[in-house]
């Protein structure tokens, strides 16, 4: 359950509404980091769950590399390449190394438009991008092309970035801290033994960031004047501590992998003689972020 965020959800269900109805709108989620832009790309999933969904992440070690996000996202339509006009697929087999032959960024735009206006044939599609701050600039202006094109396709297009993610001409959607009710109402959900003095600790050193809200209580002597990514991190640190030295294995592989590969992270844990079993305790402790495979060092 998200707390808070009325005014934010209304304008998700609106654009999956919107796409549902035939017509096709993007929007980028901006905020600071656990300000809760994964969380409301969620809950846009989740309203949606009758709908084709593509997904796609940018990955910070993959951001020199020219179109790897696009590729990422684009990965599970590319069956559907014979049905672009022949300059647009072979632009992006090229982009996507199916292909040799000059880049052309305006007929790849186009082709990633046109793909995902392929797929919208069989009905409404939601396209959902996190970290777009990380993406390769090459798939960011192809996926940014298409957004500023949308029309009548039945496609909703959000992204999730921080404010460092250039995209004119696409609205965006600006989140700030929780207000003081509903940072009060989540802190009671996570942490509902707290005293009055801690609490009201807690909700002014967060600032009304959901994650540290959720995060600060773990951590001793919370009211130390230090930054709040610091404080955040101490309280994974203090979470992961009391954790079984298998598990802790476990979240260091997931640690590693940028790619939210789970079956990845198993497979590698397991080189190590850590087994699948291993991830039980942090996902009961709650040690897991809420990304694929992603654990204690993904504070995005």
């Amino acid at each position: 359950m998200l707390r808070g965020r009325e005014r934010e959800q209304a304008t998700i269900r609106a654009l999956i509404a919107q796409a549902k109805d035939g017509r096709s709108g993007s929007l980028i989620i901006r905020g600071e980091p656990g300000i809760g832009k994964s969380a409301l790309l969620g809950l846009a999933a989740e309203l949606a769950e009758d709908l084709r969904q593509l997904r796609g992440t940018g990955i910070e070690t993959e951001a020199e590399l020219p179109f790897a996000a696009l590729h990422l996202l684009l990965r599970p339509a590319l069956d559907r390449l014979g049905k672009l006009p022949e300059p647009q697929a072979r632009a992006l087999e090229g982009a996507f190394g199916l292909a040799t032959g000059a880049q052309d960024r305006f007929l790849i735009g186009l082709a990633a438009l046109s793909l995902l206006t392929e797929l919208a044939e069989d009905g409404p599609l939601l396209v959902l991008v996190d970290d777009a701050q990380w993406m390769d600039r090459s798939s960011a202006e192809a996926l940014l092309f298409a957004a500023r094109r949308l029309h009548a396709e039945g496609i909703a297009l959000i992204f999730a970035a921080r404010d460092t993610f250039e995209a004119p001409g696409v609205p965006d959607l600006r989140l700030t801290g929780l207000d003081r009710q509903a940072a009060d109402d989540l802190l009671r959900d996570h942490a509902p033994g707290l005293g009055p003095a801690v609490r009201a600790q807690v909700l002014a050193v967060s600032g009304g960031n959901p994650l540290a809200l959720i995060e600060l209580p773990q951590v001793p002597d919370a009211q130390e004047p230090l930054p709040l990514p610091r404080r955040i991190q101490e309280a994974y640190e203090a979470r992961i501590a009391v954790l079984p030295p298998g598990t802790q294995t476990m979240l260091l592989v997931a640690g590693l992998d940028d790619a939210g590969d789970l079956d990845g992270v198993v497979r590698a844990a397991g080189t190590l003689g850590v087994g699948a079993a291993a991830l039980g305790p942090a996902e009961r402790a709650g040690s897991c972020p809420p990304r694929a495979g992603g654990c204690p060092s993904a504070i995005r």
